[in-house]
């Protein structure tokens, strides 16, 4: 397979770094920053293009990984210019915008969650995705060959896929995301209010506030993009955030001792239900779907199963010798996540049977 990575700063070096290590894969890659290419070249072995045309010309894959802000005239600039069967996606942290922007049977939105709080070549690592999540945003117009060449090669790279709308995706990484740096940013802005106001050193921190603002002033070169990006979802989340905390200052100035201890220990049981359905099922289960081949089939089952939480282990296409029907095969892990997901698809109009 033919890999370019477009963008060789801290995810697309690691992508090129991981890739390396597959058989029979060759990288390729371009970056306006010519420091940033060469130094990520000796690092991941990928082999420097003179432009981004002719980076992709050959490419049976391709993944953008430009900053937010530049992401959707990236790709279009690389849909413009790749072979009519290559794979296009990319990495970046919101998807609405370049989806609808972008609106290619080719074109595959992705996002790993995956970073690091330093950027660039000199900090990509291999193993940067090993058991990430990897959120990919198809749409009804997705072509399902293309779903499914994204889903091996970010399995391959060693991160799980889960596949979600993209309008689902950006209101998630509002909430988990793009909200606590917000806050983040609040917190250390009242800190240093209060050692203005005060005259006096603050205490030093303890593990709340340190583990509160780490991600405070994060580099303003990536995340004022990715806050505008995502700006209406980000939006929501800070109206019902206000309201959260217009709540708890009522209970606080009627001194409501039970109301507070009751707001308290929901936070802990919230707490231990989000750990909870962070943990992981038992063995692999094998579901066989017959499907009509149709556009927007394949797409619809995955978006089904990511929408509820559902990760996908394996996804396999095998056509019918008409052409005209097909069957998925379907790895998931964990009885109970196998049957939910045999019901869910059933519900669809589709045949389903565990292998």
């Amino acid at each position: 397979m033919r890999l370019t990575i477009i963008g060789t700063g801290l995810i697309g070096t690691s992508i090129a770094m991981a890739a390396s290590q597959l058989d029979d894969v060759e990288v390729t890659g371009w970056d306006p920053d010519s420091g940033e290419l060469s130094l990520a070249a000796q690092r991941s072995g990928l082999a420097p293009a003179p432009s981004l045309e002719a980076a992709v010309k050959d490419a049976d894959a391709v993944v953008v990984a430009a900053p937010v802000g530049r992401i959707s005239s990236v790709v279009k600039a690389v849909l413009d210019a790749s072979p009519a069967d290559a794979l296009i996606t990319d990495v970046g942290s919101t998807k609405q915008g370049v989806v609808e922007a972008n609106s290619d049977p080719r074109f595959v939105g992705g996002h790993p969650l995956a970073g690091g709080e330093t950027g660039g070549a000199a900090h990509a690592r291999a193993d940067l995705f090993k058991g990430a999540t990897w959120f990919l945003t198809p749409v009804e117009n997705t072509a399902g060959v293309q779903l499914e060449r994204a889903f091996r090669i970010v399995t391959e790279l060693g991160a799980r896929p889960r596949a979600v709308a993209p309008d689902v995706h950006d209101r998630i990484l509002a909430t988990v995301s793009h909200l606590p740096h917000v806050l983040a940013n609040l917190l250390v802005a009242e800190a240093a209010a209060t050692l203005a106001d005060e005259g006096e050193p603050l205490p030093a921190t303890g593990p709340s506030f340190r583990d509160a603002t780490r991600v405070a002033g994060a580099p303003s070169s990536i995340w004022t993009d990715i806050y505008l990006s995502n700006a209406d979802a980000l939006i929501e989340r800070l109206d019902a955030v206000e309201l959260g905390i217009k709540r708890v200052r009522e209970l606080l100035v009627a001194r409501d001792s039970a109301g507070v201890t009751e707001w308290n220990d929901l936070a802990a049981a919230q707490r231990g239900q989000l750990a909870a359905e962070g943990a992981t099922g038992g063995s692999v289960h094998e579901l066989r779907v017959q499907v009509p081949n149709e556009p927007g089939v394949l797409a619809s089952i995955a978006l089904t199963l990511g929408g509820v939480g559902i990760d996908l282990t394996d996804l396999q296409l095998h056509p019918a010798a008409d052409r005209a029907t097909g069957t998925i095969v379907l790895g998931i892990e964990g009885a109970d996540s196998a049957e939910r997901a045999a019901k869910l698809i059933s519900e669809l109009g589709h045949s389903v049977s565990q292998g």
